[in-house]
């Protein structure tokens, strides 16, 4: 047979070639067999692995509920903060430590203002204070432990009585330098810096505290320095007033007890508020998340829970899940302990919302806020609250000076005309 086009592979002919080609070009016969991943698809997936971890380990959070708060992350191991340029024949260096500590102090503005000033009979003030001028031992005490009222600012001119959570297990031993230290130094005080050997110094000195401080139990501290061969020698040893500057840096009655602080909302008056229908309950809770986790979260946690003993829950709280006018009541005012919530004792002090939040000046974020704390945390609400309700209890409440107190909030009085 002659060979062309049309001839058969598998004709007999006497060329080997042609009869290895033709093999050649037939399939193999299917195998059971596994294919090896290919090395560079094994070298990427473990590569991605290896980053995910990485990547989880540094903005970990602290594994705690605190998932806000960036401080308990390390950031700067993946992503370095950019350092200001050193000058011609100047060595690069760290920030010094007071101005590290100006973005720590975020915590602790919501009470003392970003003045230091305080607010007047809420917040004792930092600037020109005694205890945050004098030995460092005093106000590295009370950022560690915390501080319970009342207490004497000033010369005794003025008296608070709040309450501020201790930071020693919050912030690390570097941070908390770093904000006594810009305290110390901003608003004319002048003080030296403290250092983190100096904080290490008072963690193992008050270890054995295990409650917050009182005005007597702080004025048995030495107004003194920790020789541990860091900061220069603080002023003079000089008595200080009692009191002269409870709440040191960091938030004194935590950042602000935030929007709601176990604040509130029970029985509602029918008819204080517009119809419910004038407003859409769930567009204005989720309008009002954000809001929370910008002004709330820092007390009342993420989840609504609060700090036992310190800031109360927000989860079905008998203060949040009933009239919506009392619950606005509080925001608008603020409360302040002894209360009992679900139970629970807690002595803090809430401040107004819109006087530590200028977001929350406007009362339709108000209402937004409120709807969504109404509306989540486990809690359902019956009752919107409207901005045309925000308004009006603002207004009646207008001539109110203070923060409200348990007992004002259980005789609650009911809406103008009822």
């Amino acid at each position: 047979m002659k060979a062309g086009p049309e001839r058969i592979d598998y004709d007999e002919t006497p060329d080997v070639t042609e009869v290895h080609a033709a093999v050649k070009r037939e399939y193999g016969e299917p195998r059971a067999d596994v294919t090896p991943l290919p090395l560079w698809l094994t070298g990427v997936c473990g590569a991605a692995v290896a980053w995910a971890g990485l990547y989880f380990g540094v903005f970990h959070g602290g594994f705690s509920g605190e998932v806000f708060n960036e401080y308990q992350s390390s950031p700067a191991v993946l992503f370095p903060l950019p350092k200001k340029a050193a000058g011609p024949g100047e060595a690069s260096a760290e920030l010094p430590l007071a101005q590290q500590g100006k973005a720590v102090y975020a915590n602790c503005q919501a009470c003392h203002q970003p003045t230091g000033q305080g607010i007047p009979g809420q917040a004792p003030a930092l600037a020109g204070a005694d205890w945050v001028k004098g030995g460092e031992k005093r106000i590295l005490a009370i950022i560690l432990k915390g501080l319970t009222g009342p207490i004497n600012v000033h010369g005794n001119v003025q008296t608070f009585s709040g309450n501020m959570v201790g930071w020693e297990q919050t912030l690390p031993s570097k941070k908390i330098a770093a904000v006594a230290s810009y305290i110390r130094s901003e608003w004319g005080n002048g003080a030296p810096e403290v250092t983190a050997a100096d904080v290490d110094a008072a963690k193992k000195e008050f270890a054995g505290q295990k409650a917050q401080w009182t005005e007597a139990q702080l004025l048995q501290i030495p107004d003194e320095n920790y020789d541990t061969g860091g900061a220069a020698a603080a002023a003079p040893n000089t008595p200080t007033a009692p009191g002269s500057a409870t709440a040191p840096a960091p938030a004194a009655g935590a950042p602000g007890a935030a929007a709601s602080a176990g604040a509130p909302a029970p029985a509602v008056p029918a008819g204080a508020a517009p119809a419910a229908a004038a407003i859409d309950v769930k567009a204005s809770a989720e309008r009002g998340k954000p809001l929370y986790m910008q002004t709330c979260i820092a007390c009342h946690q993420p989840t609504g829970a609060g700090l036992p003993g310190a800031f109360p829950p927000l989860s079905k709280s008998e203060y949040v899940i009933g009239d919506p006018r009392r619950m606005v009541a509080i925001m608008l005012k603020g409360l302040q302990g002894p209360v009992s919530i679900n139970g629970m004792p807690f002595n803090n002090i809430m401040l107004p919302v819109d006087l530590q939040f200028p977001v929350l000046k406007d009362d339709a974020k108000v209402a937004d806020v409120a709807n969504y704390v109404r509306n989540n945390f486990g809690n359902e609400a019956k009752e919107a609250v409207t901005p045309e309700l925000v308004t009006a209890v603002r207004k009646e409440f207008s001539g109110r000076p203070t923060p409200f107190t348990e007992a004002d909030i259980k005789a609650f009085p009911p809406a103008p005309g009822k």
